[in-house]
């Protein structure tokens, strides 16, 4: 909070950021269902390359205990709509960076 920042300042960012990240896990999902209704093929790859990520996971486990957790958490779709979101994550960065260039002239003030 330092030099007069106001306080409101950090709270925006905060929201902000989080509004980023809902939007972004929207879009994610969203974009994820574009795929499976209209490029099905692509889909089931993407789909048989998340199991075998998801099978690489857990044949590296060291226990049986971090098996059983890996097993629950890890599923096809949760890879999927993991890595949809983080894709959805930076083209949004990249839309948000490219907006402040042309409003700003910069765009470092927004990391």
């Amino acid at each position: 909070m330092g030099k007069g920042r106001p306080v409101r300042t950090f709270t925006t960012r905060y929201f902000l950021s989080l509004g980023n990240v809902f939007f972004s896990l929207i879009l994610g999902v969203a974009s994820l269902a574009f795929c499976a209704i209209f490029f099905e093929n692509f889909t089931l790859e993407l789909l048989k390359g998340a199991d075998s990520l998801r099978e690489w996971l857990v044949s590296h486990s060291t226990s049986p205990k971090m098996e059983i957790i890996a097993r629950l958490i890890l599923h096809e779709s949760a890879i999927l709509v993991v890595g949809f979101t983080i894709a959805a994550r930076i083209v949004l960065g990249a839309i948000i960076m490219f907006f402040a260039w042309l409003i700003t002239g910069r765009a470092d003030h927004i990391t």
